[in-house]
């Protein structure tokens, strides 16, 4: 697991605690604005690990998207923090569930031929649709790795509890359906943002970590 503080401001008033998708690293974040906050991101789930102390901060905020909103959960459970905003954007807390998340058979096909650059490509694409998306510069191995420990993972630990209070759902998404997201965060104490147009990749409208807190607050 990578943890990088990308912004420290050494006031301690605002944390944003990030937690990114499977395959991703920092290369999302390029060019975005600070606005003051302190950033935290969280990406490469390999090997999980605990997170560090935040409770110093005056007010957190907790964002995740795709197989980080499952992380994000297990690694804040039983954590006693309080985030004034927490959104999961396209994923749930059942990643791996055919009713729920995706298709087991499909999750484990996308790790097998991960090691096929072609394959690679059209996995981008249905993820980022006509949106602009820079590719995370990690190792097609590394990604691989990170897949297969994710897969056995999920399958093998029981679901966390939910500490997300929003869901940021695209309509147009092809990695985790919308119909499956929404069928899961109905069952939760959740406010849901529906996308229509939007793929997975929900950023492209996105260009600073202050939007992402915005994205979060009551409308």
């Amino acid at each position: 697991m990578k943890l990088s503080w990308l912004h420290r401001t050494g006031d301690g008033r605002r944390v944003l605690l990030f937690f990114n998708g499977w395959s991703m690293d920092d290369t999302l974040f390029e060019g975005w604005e600070t606005s003051g906050v302190d950033v935290l991101t969280v990406c490469d789930y390999t090997h999980l690990e605990p997170l560090p102390e935040l409770a110093g901060y005056e007010e957190l905020h907790l964002a995740a998207w795709s197989l980080g909103v499952r992380v994000a959960a297990e690694l804040l459970e039983n954590r006693p923090y309080r985030f004034e905003t927490a959104t999961a954007f396209n994923g749930t807390l059942r990643p791996v569930d055919a009713e729920f998340g995706i298709d087991p058979a499909i999750f484990a096909g996308t790790a097998e031929h991960w090691g096929d650059e072609r394959a690679r490509e059209r996995f981008y694409r249905r993820l980022a649709g006509s949106a602009p998306f820079r590719q995370p510069r990690r190792t097609p191995e590394s990604q691989q790795e990170e897949l297969v420990s994710l897969q056995k993972h999920i399958e093998s630990s029981p679901v966390p509890v939910n500490p997300f209070r929003r869901a940021w759902i695209s309509g147009r998404d092809r990695i985790i359906p919308a119909a499956a997201q929404r069928k899961f965060w109905a069952g939760e104490s959740v406010a849901v943002t529906e996308k229509p147009d939007a793929p997975h990749f929900p950023f492209g409208e996105i260009h600073s970590f202050e939007e992402i807190i915005d994205a979060g607050r009551d409308r």
